[in-house]
């Protein structure tokens, strides 16, 4: 009986790009703010942990999020994008490093790579925030900064820095947090089981989706059509519909540009994680969302899993140690761990 061919080895870009990620490439460059330009480079991957309200536990998931995926053995970087409200050291028991963000991006007297820490933990490293007056106010990040920030972002894998890099947002609409968000391989969506955490939430992907076309009008020089888009996506006409059923209506007339929203639209995805859950019921609220992100919104959305209720969470955080490793045993620990494996299945690995 002849033996079987042996599969090949994976190569160093398959093991840090799986094949979704490349087939991907075009539409998640088409998405970029303008002043993010790839140049040909290939960024780490990027998660983005956002949700539009405040104290839904975005830099929990993050930190805890830094830690098991760095577990695999790949250099992760957590950047604390909160402007004015940095606190991802904390998590990590860090005192507020010397050189942070702020230094980098709005003094620019160090690079990105110089305002990283490490945290003790292996393969982990962190970039801070900054205080809120270093940043003159939460609406004062302009392109200049924002180009700045993206080129280090993009040049850290090849300078060996990371391979993967996780956004810690910010609460808020600013397009500053929604650009970083649409930079995201996996945008993943924070949010707590009741109404306004949920209605933000909602608000924060509509106001992601208009900005997506505008980038992408931007990048084709399509502006006016882009302009045009966005006029129609907000007006009331036809809003029972939802967004996805405008776009898709909006291709009668703009079929070249909406083939190229619908590109951007795929070359992304937003992940939801829905925190401190008591009840089924709350666990049945990112099912809800991971169908109206689909099939209202047309973002490719999945439900990436949930976290219990659980005081662990503020006594590690009170201990200023990492949940999974104050709590390894715990549930919510179970529950971070599980998350982080639907991050990397979501990210197209097996």
């Amino acid at each position: 009986m002849p033996f079987s061919t042996p599969p090949p080895v994976p190569t160093r870009r398959e093991l840090i790009d799986p094949p979704l990620i490349q087939r991907r490439q075009r539409g998640y460059e088409l998405g970029l703010a303008g002043m993010a330009d790839l140049a040909g480079r290939r960024p780490p991957l990027i998660i983005a942990v956002g949700g539009g309200k405040g104290g839904v536990g975005k830099s929990l998931v993050s930190a805890n999020l830094a830690v098991k995926l760095a577990a695999t053995g790949r250099k992760v970087l957590a950047i604390d994008l909160d402007v004015g409200g940095a606190n991802l050291h904390t998590y990590f028991g860090l005192s507020a490093p010397a050189v942070n963000l702020a230094d980098a991006i709005v003094l620019r007297r160090k690079t990105l790579t110089e305002a990283i820490v490490p945290t003790g933990i292996d393969n982990v490293r962190i970039i801070a925030g900054g205080r809120e007056e270093m940043w003159g106010g939460s609406g004062t990040i302009d392109r200049g900064m924002m180009k700045t920030f993206f080129d280090s972002v993009f040049a850290l894998r090849a300078a060996g820095e990371a391979d993967f890099v996780i956004f810690d947002l910010g609460a808020g609409t600013h397009q500053h947090t929604i650009d970083f968000f649409l930079a995201a391989h996996l945008g993943m969506l924070t949010v707590l089981p009741e109404p306004t955490s949920v209605e933000n939430a909602y608000l924060f992907l509509k106001t992601t989706l208009v900005r997506l076309v505008a980038n992408v009008g931007e990048r084709l020089g399509s502006g006016e059509t882009a302009d045009e888009v966005r006029s129609y996506l907000t007006s009331e006409e036809g809003r029972a519909g939802g967004y996805a059923d405008k776009l898709r209506h909006l291709a009668t007339t703009y079929p070249g540009f909406i083939s190229h929203v619908a590109a951007a639209l795929s070359g992304r995805t937003v992940g939801i994680a829905v925190n401190q859950i008591r009840c089924q019921k709350d666990i049945d609220v990112g099912k809800s969302m991971e169908l109206i992100g689909e099939r209202y919104f047309g973002f490719t959305t999945r439900y990436c899993g949930y976290l219990n209720y659980d005081e662990a969470a503020w006594k590690s955080l009170r201990n200023r140690r990492l949940l999974v490793m104050d709590f390894p045993h715990s549930v919510l620990a179970r529950r971070v761990a599980e998350l982080a494996r639907s991050a990397i299945t979501n990210l197209g690995f097996t």
